[in-house]
């Protein structure tokens, strides 16, 4: 992950591409920090999931940017966190969606033994064992909660 970020930096870099570029140093940032604090140095490479985290952190935090800045009408900063977003979103992971997520969410119910939506911790659990990083928590949640009503 990081020697692609830092190609992918590098590229945007020599394409005179400055949005992208910013990104991209705002991530490599974000994933030195999370090097640091894990106890690896400023170089270290972080394991996969630890990395998968990092941006999924950088989405989620410019999608509730999104929401609050059109929220309060400002739709062009709203527009700018969104091209972020989509600078960002080749990092993760596919995610599972439509049909996946619902065979995924009824395959955690039964594995987990669920039957009223007090167990939802449970498929929760089963689904981020299973599937991990591939797995929208609010879709997934918004999905277990209506299967066990």
């Amino acid at each position: 992950m990081l020697t692609r970020l830092q190609a992918d930096l590098k590229t945007a870099m020599l394409a005179k591409d400055a949005p992208r570029t910013q990104v991209l140093r705002m991530a490599l940032t974000a994933y030195r920090n999370e090097a640091v604090a894990k106890g690896l140095g400023p170089q270290g490479t972080l394991e996969e999931g630890d990395a998968m985290a990092v941006f999924k952190r950088l989405v989620k935090s410019r999608e509730d940017s999104v929401a609050q800045f059109e929220k309060v009408g400002q739709a062009d900063r709203a527009a700018q966190e969104q091209s972020e977003i989509e600078l960002l979103k080749p990092y993760l992971p596919a995610m599972l969606e439509g049909p996946a997520l619902d065979a995924a969410v009824k395959a955690a119910i039964a594995q987990s033994g669920a039957t009223a939506k007090k167990d939802m911790g449970l498929v929760m659990k089963a689904l981020q064992a299973a599937h991990g990083g591939a797995i929208d928590g609010k879709a997934a949640s918004t999905l277990v909660q209506s299967l066990l009503a």
